[in-house]
């Protein structure tokens, strides 16, 4: 378990470098507009989608949570989505007007993060069916 998280931490450390330096390069002149701070939105994304990990990588081996993992995991995305609105609450939600370039800048870190906490949760869950089906 240490070493699958120690992984985890490596890739997620690796992919919010990459694609923060990605974005800020290709999206220059999005990234100077935007309101907040680019570098605390993949912070953020990043730390919660590996704490979202670590936590499912324990609870996999708990038999008491095991079979509810899936649904656990659609109420740690509106959780997700909730705390974001939260600590991001006065860029988003105090500004006059939010253009479509501040939109872009926000969707896209949540976006490559999803999709890589997909892969890693899926991967997870997939460990658990061949068990269900051995009963």
């Amino acid at each position: 378990m240490i070493k699958q998280l120690s992984l985890y931490s490596i890739i997620f450390v690796l992919f919010s470098f990459a694609g923060y330096y990605i974005h800020t390069t290709v999206f220059t002149s999005l990234a100077n507009q935007a309101p907040f701070s680019l570098q605390d939105v993949y912070l953020y994304h990043g730390v919660f989608s590996l704490l979202l990990c670590a936590i499912f990588l324990a609870l996999l081996n708990s038999k008491k949570f095991k079979d509810q993992l899936g649904f656990l995991y659609l109420v740690s995305v509106a959780l997700k989505i909730m705390l974001f609105c939260i600590a991001f609450y006065t860029p988003i939600f105090k500004t006059d007007s939010f253009t479509n370039t501040e939109a872009a800048n926000l969707l896209i870190p949540i976006g490559l993060f999803l999709i890589l906490e997909v892969f890693f949760i899926s991967k997870l869950l997939n460990k658990i069916a061949p068990l269900k089906n051995d009963r």
